[in-house]
């Protein structure tokens, strides 16, 4: 009888929609392990370094899948960076937790890559505000760096409100994203990446008098076919990022679709709905595919 490989899951003690779903499915496929982050332990010990959890060894796995939010993004670096020093495959190195995690770091990483991203200032002050007064129009979209699910944007009509924001982050100590409105009908588009290929894709409809079209900010999931230009620069994006399985997020502008965000933890749920394909499955098929093709070398 064939020996499943072994897949590890590192997610938050309460499962997402989405992990359930690709819990569900991995199980035909993979003996699972599923670890929760916040009890995850990493030792160096006598020069050796051991990731465990509940006094098991976890790095003697097939495959690591981290369901890491931005709320553990700083553990889950850590995590990430111990099982980098192990030749266990998975869909991101340490680093790509970072950029992707920072919606500015993100945006220098793919315009490095001469992918389409939309025009962006950050600052922290009212002083280095008042320096980039000139350059800016209004409306525009204000973004905390490390928001997800919709949540962290604001859409700004105008320069009173905009110098609000600026006070409100200035004594909070926090960077505030400015960046360009783009007009569309209030829609965008969601890739799912998965190595060299789309495996997925839908639109994204805001809801009446909303400016987000998260499905998580009351966004409705639509059914929508990927062009080949938007699935060129999905995968492009997913690369200069370093995201084997990655969602990427787009809005078609005048001049072509230009990447508002990559997401290295998607949901599947509104993705599901809107193909009607079971999603979950093909992730899980593509980690299966990585995971034999990787045995097969070592």
């Amino acid at each position: 009888m064939k020996t499943k490989p072994k897949l590890l899951i590192i997610t938050p003690r309460k499962f997402a929609k989405t992990t359930e779903m690709i819990i569900e499915e991995a199980g035909e496929l993979f003996y699972l392990v599923v670890a929760p982050i916040d009890d995850i332990i990493i030792s160096i010990d006598n020069k050796r370094l051991k990731l465990e959890y509940d006094g098991r060894d976890i790095t003697k796995v097939d495959y690591v899948l981290p369901k890491i939010d931005s709320k553990r993004a700083v553990y889950g670096f850590e995590i990430i960076n111990a099982f980098d020093a192990f030749p266990v495959p998975k869909p991101y190195h340490a680093a790509t937790i970072l950029v992707a995690h920072d919606k500015f770091l993100t945006s220098i990483v793919l315009a490095h890559s001469n992918i389409p991203v939309p025009k962006t200032h950050i600052v922290k002050t009212k002083k280095a505000f008042e320096s980039i007064r000139s350059n800016i129009k209004y409306p525009l979209m204000a973004k905390l760096k490390g928001g997800s699910g919709g949540q962290g944007i604001m859409y700004v009509e105008n320069k009173e409100s905009m110098e609000s924001i600026i006070s409100s982050m200035e004594v909070l100590k926090e960077e505030i994203l400015i960046q360009e409105f783009i007009e569309n009908p209030g829609e965008d588009i969601r890739v799912l990446v998965a190595g060299d290929n789309v495996i997925g894709s839908m639109k994204r409809i805001a809801k009446d008098g909303e400016k987000r079209a998260n499905v998580k900010a009351g966004g409705t999931p639509a059914k929508y076919t990927a062009t080949d230009e938007v699935k060129d620069i999905s995968i492009r994006a997913a690369k200069a990022v370093g995201a084997d399985i990655c969602a990427v997020d787009l809005i078609e502008s005048r001049k072509g679709p230009v990447v508002i965000e990559v997401n290295i933890n998607p949901g599947l749920v509104g993705l599901t709905a809107a193909t009607n394909f079971n999603i979950a499955k093909r992730v899980v098929e593509y980690v299966y595919d990585v995971t034999t093709r990787h045995n097969k070398r070592v």
